[in-house]
């Protein structure tokens, strides 16, 4: 949708729908086979996945509302069928996102998500860094994730957190080297 006054239009963002699966009813009770049961986690996964891509969200709390951005709806609550995921269900939806990599244990109560690997946003950050000329300088961690530089790259307003986990891994591979103050990363350089 868009409001246009003369030449210039703006863009009105509509949150996006769930997958039609979200309103199936089933979905929000532990199926008793362990085959379905498998593919009931697979999809709960893939909404977390796709909830957080379309929201930007990176941090979200263990009953499911995202805390970064923040929103107070519960994703696993679906107030059109009058569902909801019980609690047991949801821990070990948690523990299945954890196995395959998916998430990433902030606290007791909340959950990075991670839409890509962090081997994909390392790649992907790699080739912020080559695509800007930024190579060999010495670029902070919020220059990364709130830059004007890197405000058409998915990987802006990234939780800092993660952004360093995926620097990490150029650090590993021998092509980033973190710069720390008072133990805390501020900044990256990478070669």
């Amino acid at each position: 949708m868009s409001s246009c006054n003369g030449a210039k239009c703006d863009l009105i963002t509509l949150p996006m729908p769930f997958p039609p699966i979200y309103d199936f009813p089933p979905l929000y009770t532990r199926q008793p086979n362990s085959l379905i049961r498998k593919q009931q986690l697979e999809t709960w996964v893939n909404i977390l996945i796709q909830h957080a891509r379309e929201n930007k969200g990176w941090l979200i709390s263990h009953d499911g509302k995202l805390l970064e951005p923040k929103q107070d709806h519960s994703l696993f609550v679906n107030e059109n069928i009058q569902r909801q995921v019980p609690d047991p269900f949801i821990d070990e939806i948690w523990v299945y996102a954890l196995q395959k990599g998916t998430v990433l244990k902030h606290t007791n109560d909340s959950f990075y998500i991670l839409w890509k690997s962090l081997d994909s946003w390392s790649s992907l950050l790699l080739q912020w860094f080559e695509t800007t000329g930024k190579l060999n300088q010495v670029v902070t961690i919020y220059e990364i994730v709130s830059g004007d530089d890197s405000s058409a790259w998915e990987f802006y307003s990234m939780n800092e957190q993660i952004c360093e986990l995926a620097l990490s891994k150029l650090v590993d591979r021998g092509r980033a080297t973190m710069i720390t103050n008072d133990g805390k990363v501020v900044a990256v350089k990478v070669v």
